[in-house]
């Protein structure tokens, strides 16, 4: 199939462009990347939100809001597994502001008389995924400013 991807910065703009979308799928996405060298291993994760449609023309709108990217590095730990590390913690903590970001905008987008749904992944096959902005629902305080468009 044939298809051209839009990314958004502004998921307001998705909205305006997705009126003869079948669906938007909402969902968390994670990606990670490991790094080895012969001593270290470094393990980089990022967390976010993702909107995606569908639409006449054979056109995928994306938006995509990063929500935590944090790395640290590999170590092995004691063999009893006692200890919570730095990571996991934030880890958790990521996927869980990244599902309530979720749940309020699946929510706002239903109330919008949107057709939303949460599972059915629509995969990109692009490098680098645009980070984007909203006003309809709280963004995380570690985002930076995206530009508007």
């Amino acid at each position: 199939m044939n298809h051209a991807i839009l990314q958004y910065t502004r998921l307001e703009n998705l909205l305006a462009e997705a009126a003869g979308a079948d669906a938007l799928r909402v969902h968390v996405l994670e990606q990670s990347e490991t790094t080895t060298s012969n001593v270290l291993t470094r393990k980089a994760i990022t967390i976010g939100l993702c909107v995606r449609a569908i639409v006449p023309g054979h056109k995928i709108l994306s938006w995509y809001c990063q929500v935590d990217k944090f790395s640290f590095y590999l170590h092995e730990r004691s063999a009893n597994g006692n200890g919570r590390s730095p990571e996991k913690a934030q880890y958790e903590t990521a996927w869980q502001r990244a599902t309530t970001m979720q749940d309020e905008l699946v929510a706002l987008l239903r109330r919008g008389e949107y057709t939303v749904h949460t599972d059915g992944i629509i995969e990109l096959n692009v490098p680098n995924l645009l980070c984007g902005t909203t006003n309809l629902i709280d963004m995380p305080t570690t985002m930076l400013a995206a530009p508007e468009g």
